[in-house]
């Protein structure tokens, strides 16, 4: 039996709540008091819907991959040009986002990824699971570039995917410790001008290529 309307637009914005102070405040900084206030529900309410903290990171999570994936879909639709133009105006719209709100600087799995030495071993495999869920999407994406020529070929999709979400989480994390954004366009800047197709195209390398001896 399906819950009232009423009951999931409840659930929705206790995980809204706890995703904006989990990226703020992180994990541990956010305590279940200051979710349950901010969001004016009842603690019963709370446990109607999450069986704990943890599962409710676990699902905050899948509901911040789901907006986010939502976001990045309807700007690089929007966006024209071949995959590398779009992928880098979609990257210089999210740092603009940043600039105009601070507060909604950084990731909320990069966030996690940092406090996961604390956690138990289940949530640090749904972290672990959830980077490779969004390296996965980004080396489609890279891969799509590669077919069209508008990214480098001369490289596996899958290391330059790797390279990029490891460079981009570094940068989030500058960006908190600097309160500026210039590191998010550093790595931008550079990242996208090492993947841009080479003069002379090899052959684009099947995954694993790196691996043979």
């Amino acid at each position: 039996m399906n819950r009232p309307k009423r009951n999931e637009h409840c659930r929705e914005k206790i995980l809204q709540t706890g995703m904006e102070l989990f990226k703020r405040k992180g994990y541990h900084g956010t305590g279940l008091k200051e979710i349950l206030d901010t969001c004016q529900v009842p603690k019963g309410s709370f446990y109607n819907y999450f069986e704990s903290k943890e599962q409710f990171a676990v699902e905050i999570l899948e509901y911040s991959h789901q907006l986010e994936d939502e976001k990045w879909d309807k700007r690089t639709n929007a966006i024209e040009g071949n995959l590398l133009e779009r992928f880098r105006l979609a990257i210089n719209l999210f740092i603009a986002d940043y600039e105009n709100d601070p507060d909604a600087t950084g990731c909320l799995l990069t966030n996690l990824m940092g406090e996961v030495g604390n956690a138990s071993d289940s949530f640090r495999e749904i972290i672990s699971l959830s980077c490779t869920r969004v390296i996965d999407c980004i080396e489609e994406s890279f891969k799509e570039g590669q077919l069209q020529g508008s990214f480098r070929n001369d490289l596996p999709a899958r290391a330059i995917a790797q390279l990029f979400w490891d460079s981009w989480q570094g940068a989030l994390l500058r960006t908190k410790v600097e309160a500026s954004t210039a590191p998010l366009r550093e790595v931008a800047d550079t990242i996208f001008t090492l993947y841009a197709p080479l003069e002379n195209p090899v052959a684009n390398p099947k995954d694993g290529d790196n691996n043979e001896v």
